[in-house]
């Protein structure tokens, strides 16, 4: 059997899967089979040896074309191993890749799989370490973010966890901020990190207790990771998505956790740096 090869994902031993990707020096929430089998229908792995070495790669196919591409949710793709993986390892990966399509794209934090790209542009996000006490995370010097907070406080605006994926979707749905497949795939990625005591999902509500925005986070070595956000118009002149981030900055303060920004997309470096997050590059990779 060689030692490198494609595994359909009906066909993968996801305990040996998960195995790796919990032991992965740089592990995270998007190699998991669950969260794979939540947000894609069609998605294969590259396993070296006995689940030493594995790479997740969702493929569409469109009138027989077959395109690699990252899935809605699953932010980044990567290489998961214990151990720091080789450059010829990364190549064998790649080339495997390239077998099965060659329209690839995807983006990804791993430096050494972006120099290997036919193309690839480099763009930053943020990370910020909640060890610290809440009073010293946001130490403000323009007052950006405490005026925004102030604008969400005025309103009246309130927060709270514990939202259910209806809650969530409905809102989407409302707001027209996804088509009915992602509402479907938010719903049962939303629902399968609750109940793995993974995700979570804050709201934020107007004076007449109505939900107004909300975010799903789904945590992971120690990680925790801003999977999707939503809002409605209301919410975006109340500056409610900012006091709802804040508000969970504040309720995990102190506890030996980072929190990732890349999924506030909309939100100005100013708010990021302000609180004292370190911005961390991330890559768009074509193969």
């Amino acid at each position: 059997m060689s030692e490198i090869r494609i595994i359909k994902n009906s066909d993968i031993d996801t305990v040996l899967w998960d195995r790796c990707i919990a032991r992965s020096q740089n592990g995270d929430i998007f190699g998991y089979s669950w969260f794979l089998d939540a947000v894609s229908d069609n998605w294969f792995g590259i396993v070296k040896g006995n689940y030493r070495v594995v790479m997740p790669v969702s493929v569409n196919k469109f009138f027989g074309l077959v395109s690699v591409k990252n899935y809605k949710f699953q932010s980044k793709v990567n290489i998961y191993s214990h151990k720091e993986t080789d450059k010829k390892t990364i190549q064998e990966f790649i080339n495997i890749i390239k077998s099965v399509s060659k329209n690839i794209s995807f983006t990804s934090e791993n430096k050494k799989i972006a120099d290997f790209a036919k193309k690839n542009k480099t763009f930053y996000s943020y990370k910020l370490d909640l060890i610290r006490l809440y009073k010293d995370i946001n130490h403000s010097e323009t007052n950006f973010v405490i005026k925004q907070l102030n604008n969400s406080e005025s309103h009246k605006t309130f927060f709270n966890t514990g939202i259910l994926p209806n809650g969530i979707t409905l809102l989407s749905s409302l707001t027209k901020s996804l088509n009915k497949k992602d509402i479907d795939t938010l719903r049962r990625l939303s629902a399968i990190s609750l109940r793995k005591n993974l995700g979570q999902i804050y709201g934020a509500f107007n004076q007449h207790n109505r939900l107004i925005a909300a975010v799903l986070f789904i945590s992971s070595h120690f990680k925790i990771n801003i999977i999707y956000t939503v809002q409605t118009k209301e919410a975006e002149s109340k500056k409610a998505l900012y006091g709802l981030i804040d508000y969970y900055i504040k309720t995990h303060s102190e506890k030996a956790l980072t929190l990732d920004f890349f999924g506030l997309t909309d939100f100005p470096e100013q708010f990021f740096e302000e609180m004292g997050a370190v911005k961390y590059p991330w890559y768009k990779i074509k193969l």
